[in-house]
């Protein structure tokens, strides 16, 4: 059998922790991707500390030993968890037409490498197909037959997408005071707009370790925190259908966001019309 060797980029977009960046570096540094690129905000006003622990995380570029491209992206000043983000990948796209992205405490199975890499290849002509996750949170349940299911959920803890899908990101659709901390609500209303789908695999592939000091979004209470992975079988079974799980989907949204079958109902069919109208219905339930 031949040796999986990867060839799709690989973002990893960093800041103040570099303890938990490194471990997800040395999950990247075993897959030796041919071209890495590493993003890490700038310190905040004030804080002292942070150009020390900013200084800490631009190193991990230097610990690349292996035949590779290097990129790097460093602000002088903090932008913050949404606009940061956004430029970082935004910076990756304007040099690639395809690529892995992680946020410092998403560490990834091995598998999901290859994962991505078959996928973004399998997909890559398909328009409807927008995001690729590593992310499993159905605690066991596995949705159809194949390696994933499609969904509408764009899990961002350790994931792939395009440049062609990447483009239709708009991240200016939130006011300016949330756009600061906030990236992926943006992707996914985008995707949802675009009428595309993500693809979830039916094992877990991505742990997030995010819950220790310096934790901007991820509370330590939280069961999708540190939940084990398991490496995705190969060769990969493949959906019949590019279609939504509406299961897996529903106990997402009951699970992760603790919505309600009426709600769940009422977006289910917001979806499906124009927004004119889509507008005046919700103004009439609220």
């Amino acid at each position: 059998m031949q040796k999986f060797q990867l060839t799709t980029p690989i973002l990893l977009v960093g800041f103040t922790r570099f303890e938990t960046a490194q471990n997800v570096f040395d999950e990247i540094r075993k897959a030796k991707p041919r071209q890495f690129f590493l993003a890490v905000d700038g310190p905040r006003e004030g804080r002292l500390d942070d150009i020390e622990r900013c200084n800490k995380t631009k190193q991990i570029a230097a610990q690349v030993d292996w035949e590779c491209e290097v990129h790097t992206l460093f602000q002088e000043k903090n932008l913050g968890c949404g606009v940061g983000t956004t430029r970082a990948i935004n910076w990756m796209f304007e040099h690639v037409e395809e690529g892995i992205i992680f946020d410092d405490d998403c560490v990834p199975d091995q598998s999901f490498f290859r994962f991505c890499q078959e996928l973004l290849e399998y997909y890559k002509d398909d328009p409807s197909v927008m995001h690729i996750s590593g992310d499993n949170f159905q605690m066991g349940r596995k949705r159809g037959n194949a390696s994933y299911y499609f969904s509408r959920y764009t899990h961002n803890w350790g994931w792939a997408t395009w440049r062609r899908a990447w483009k239709h990101n708009d991240f200016e659709m939130l006011p300016p005071e949330l756009r600061r901390h906030i990236w992926d609500k943006q992707w996914l209303k985008s995707v949802e707009r675009m009428g595309g789908l993500a693809i979830l695999p039916n094992v877990n592939l991505i742990t997030n370790i995010g819950d220790g000091p310096g934790a901007t979004h991820t509370e330590g209470d939280s069961p999708f925190l540190r939940l084990p992975v398991a490496p995705m079988p190969f060769p990969l079974v493949h959906p019949a259908r590019i279609q939504r799980n509406a299961r897996a989907d529903w106990y997402t949204y009951r699970t992760m966001f603790g919505g309600t079958l009426y709600a769940y109902l009422l977006q289910k069919f917001l979806r499906t019309i124009p927004v004119g109208v889509k507008t005046k219905i919700k103004s009439v339930v609220r």
